[in-house]
Protein backbone atom coordinates (compact mmCIF):
# COMPACT_ATOMS: atom_id res chain seq x y z
CA UNK A 1 0.00 0.00 0.00
CA UNK A 2 1.49 3.37 -0.96
CA UNK A 3 1.94 6.12 1.58
CA UNK A 4 -0.64 8.26 -0.22
CA UNK A 5 -3.21 5.45 0.07
CA UNK A 6 -2.36 5.01 3.76
CA UNK A 7 -3.03 8.71 4.36
CA UNK A 8 -6.39 8.56 2.57
CA UNK A 9 -7.36 5.39 4.47
CA UNK A 10 -6.61 7.05 7.83
CA UNK A 11 -8.72 10.06 6.86
CA UNK A 12 -11.64 7.84 5.81
CA UNK A 13 -11.43 5.79 9.02
CA UNK A 14 -11.57 8.94 11.15
CA UNK A 15 -14.63 10.18 9.23
CA UNK A 16 -16.35 6.78 9.55
CA UNK A 17 -15.66 6.64 13.29
CA UNK A 18 -17.16 10.10 13.76
CA UNK A 19 -20.26 9.15 11.74
CA UNK A 20 -20.83 5.87 13.61
CA UNK A 21 -20.26 7.23 17.10
CA UNK A 22 -22.19 10.44 16.49
CA UNK A 23 -19.37 12.36 18.11
CA UNK A 24 -17.95 15.44 16.60
CA UNK A 25 -14.28 15.09 15.88
CA UNK A 26 -12.61 18.33 16.80
CA UNK A 27 -9.83 19.85 18.77
CA UNK A 28 -6.78 18.94 16.81
CA UNK A 29 -5.89 17.10 13.67
CA UNK A 30 -2.85 15.40 12.29
CA UNK A 31 -2.05 15.83 8.62
CA UNK A 32 0.69 13.73 7.16
CA UNK A 33 2.09 14.59 3.76
CA UNK A 34 3.71 11.64 2.02
CA UNK A 35 3.89 13.30 -1.39
CA UNK A 36 7.32 14.90 -0.86
CA UNK A 37 10.67 13.13 -0.60
CA UNK A 38 12.15 13.00 2.94
CA UNK A 39 14.89 15.53 2.11
CA UNK A 40 12.44 18.16 0.81
CA UNK A 41 12.17 20.33 3.90
CA UNK A 42 10.23 23.56 4.01
CA UNK A 43 11.64 26.53 2.12
CA UNK A 44 13.23 27.92 5.27
CA UNK A 45 14.89 24.64 6.29
CA UNK A 46 18.60 25.06 7.00
CA UNK A 47 20.60 22.69 4.81
CA UNK A 48 20.66 19.11 3.60
CA UNK A 49 23.58 16.73 4.11
CA UNK A 50 24.00 16.61 0.34
CA UNK A 51 24.40 20.40 0.17
CA UNK A 52 26.90 20.41 3.05
CA UNK A 53 29.05 17.74 1.36
CA UNK A 54 29.05 19.35 -2.10
CA UNK A 55 32.59 20.21 -3.31
CA UNK A 56 34.12 19.39 0.09
CA UNK A 57 36.80 19.80 1.22
CA UNK A 58 37.18 23.35 -0.08
CA UNK A 59 37.69 25.38 3.10
CA UNK A 60 40.96 27.09 2.10
CA UNK A 61 42.45 28.77 -0.97
CA UNK A 62 44.80 25.81 -1.45
CA UNK A 63 41.86 23.35 -1.41
CA UNK A 64 39.58 25.44 -3.66
CA UNK A 65 37.34 23.49 -6.04
CA UNK A 66 38.02 24.24 -9.71
CA UNK A 67 34.91 25.41 -11.59
CA UNK A 68 34.01 26.78 -14.99
CA UNK A 69 31.23 29.16 -16.00
CA UNK A 70 27.77 27.91 -15.07
CA UNK A 71 25.86 27.05 -11.88
CA UNK A 72 27.07 25.15 -8.81
CA UNK A 73 24.83 24.19 -5.86
CA UNK A 74 26.36 23.85 -2.40
CA UNK A 75 25.82 24.96 1.21
CA UNK A 76 27.47 26.82 4.04
CA UNK A 77 27.14 24.66 7.15
CA UNK A 78 28.03 26.39 10.39
CA UNK A 79 31.52 27.92 10.44
CA UNK A 80 32.17 26.60 6.91
CA UNK A 81 33.79 28.70 4.17
CA UNK A 82 33.76 27.55 0.53
CA UNK A 83 36.44 28.46 -2.03
CA UNK A 84 36.11 28.01 -5.79
CA UNK A 85 38.95 28.50 -8.28
CA UNK A 86 38.51 29.58 -11.90
CA UNK A 87 40.87 30.64 -14.69
CA UNK A 88 40.64 33.50 -17.15
CA UNK A 89 42.61 33.14 -20.39
CA UNK A 90 42.80 36.83 -21.30
CA UNK A 91 41.45 40.19 -20.18
CA UNK A 92 37.87 39.23 -19.35
CA UNK A 93 34.81 40.53 -17.58
CA UNK A 94 33.34 38.55 -14.70
CA UNK A 95 29.95 38.19 -13.06
CA UNK A 96 29.56 35.91 -10.04
CA UNK A 97 26.32 35.65 -8.10
CA UNK A 98 25.07 33.57 -5.18
CA UNK A 99 21.36 33.15 -4.51
CA UNK A 100 20.08 31.82 -1.20
CA UNK A 101 17.46 32.44 1.50
CA UNK A 102 18.57 34.89 4.20
CA UNK A 103 15.88 33.69 6.64
CA UNK A 104 16.11 36.82 8.86
CA UNK A 105 19.90 36.49 9.11
CA UNK A 106 20.08 32.76 9.88
CA UNK A 107 21.01 32.09 6.23
CA UNK A 108 22.88 35.31 5.40
CA UNK A 109 25.98 34.56 3.33
CA UNK A 110 28.49 36.80 1.57
CA UNK A 111 30.60 36.56 -1.60
CA UNK A 112 34.17 37.70 -2.28
CA UNK A 113 36.34 37.72 -5.40
CA UNK A 114 39.97 37.12 -4.39
CA UNK A 115 43.40 36.85 -5.95
CA UNK A 116 44.63 33.30 -6.62
CA UNK A 117 46.35 33.00 -3.23
CA UNK A 118 43.37 34.47 -1.36
CA UNK A 119 45.51 37.29 0.03
CA UNK A 120 43.71 40.22 -1.61
CA UNK A 121 40.02 41.02 -2.09
CA UNK A 122 39.24 42.28 -5.61
CA UNK A 123 35.48 42.77 -5.06
CA UNK A 124 32.94 41.73 -2.44
CA UNK A 125 29.22 41.74 -1.74
CA UNK A 126 28.01 41.80 1.88
CA UNK A 127 24.33 42.74 2.00
CA UNK A 128 21.37 41.25 3.85
CA UNK A 129 19.56 40.48 0.58
CA UNK A 130 19.02 36.95 -0.81
CA UNK A 131 21.49 37.65 -3.63
CA UNK A 132 25.15 38.70 -3.52
CA UNK A 133 26.95 39.80 -6.71
CA UNK A 134 30.59 40.54 -7.55
CA UNK A 135 31.57 41.76 -11.00
CA UNK A 136 34.45 43.25 -12.94
CA UNK A 137 34.18 45.81 -14.28
CA UNK A 138 31.36 47.44 -12.38
CA UNK A 139 31.62 45.98 -8.91
CA UNK A 140 31.96 47.91 -5.68
CA UNK A 141 35.77 47.67 -5.77
CA UNK A 142 36.58 46.40 -9.29
CA UNK A 143 36.84 49.08 -11.94
CA UNK A 144 38.23 47.16 -14.92
CA UNK A 145 38.41 43.81 -16.66
CA UNK A 146 40.49 41.11 -14.99
CA UNK A 147 43.81 40.08 -16.56
CA UNK A 148 44.50 36.44 -17.46
CA UNK A 149 45.15 34.23 -14.45
CA UNK A 150 43.59 32.23 -11.64
CA UNK A 151 41.07 33.73 -9.24
CA UNK A 152 39.07 32.60 -6.21
CA UNK A 153 35.45 33.04 -5.18
CA UNK A 154 34.86 32.77 -1.45
CA UNK A 155 31.39 32.03 -0.04
CA UNK A 156 31.10 32.51 3.70
CA UNK A 157 28.49 32.98 6.37
CA UNK A 158 27.76 36.38 7.87
CA UNK A 159 28.65 34.74 11.21
CA UNK A 160 29.70 31.26 12.40
CA UNK A 161 26.11 30.11 13.09
CA UNK A 162 24.86 30.64 9.52
CA UNK A 163 23.55 27.64 7.60
CA UNK A 164 22.42 28.22 4.03
CA UNK A 165 22.14 26.38 0.74
CA UNK A 166 23.10 28.47 -2.26
CA UNK A 167 23.51 28.47 -6.01
CA UNK A 168 26.73 29.99 -7.31
CA UNK A 169 26.47 31.36 -10.85
CA UNK A 170 29.66 32.30 -12.76
CA UNK A 171 29.87 34.13 -16.09
CA UNK A 172 33.05 35.22 -17.85
CA UNK A 173 33.47 36.89 -21.20
CA UNK A 174 35.43 39.18 -23.41
CA UNK A 175 36.34 42.46 -21.80
CA UNK A 176 33.98 45.27 -22.75
CA UNK A 177 35.37 47.56 -25.42
CA UNK A 178 35.82 51.18 -24.40
CA UNK A 179 34.27 53.17 -27.24
CA UNK A 180 35.85 56.37 -25.94
CA UNK A 181 32.47 57.95 -25.19
CA UNK A 182 32.03 59.51 -21.78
Amino acid sequence: MTSRRVGRTVTRLAAALAAVSGLAVGGCSLILDFDKPPDAGPADAPVTDLGCMAFEPNESPSAATAIIAGDQVAAICGADTDYFRFTLTGAESLLARITFMNRNGAGDIDLRLLTSDGAMTIDESRTSADVEVVMCPGGNMCTGALPAGDYLLQVLGFNAAVQSEYTLHLETGAAPVDAGVD
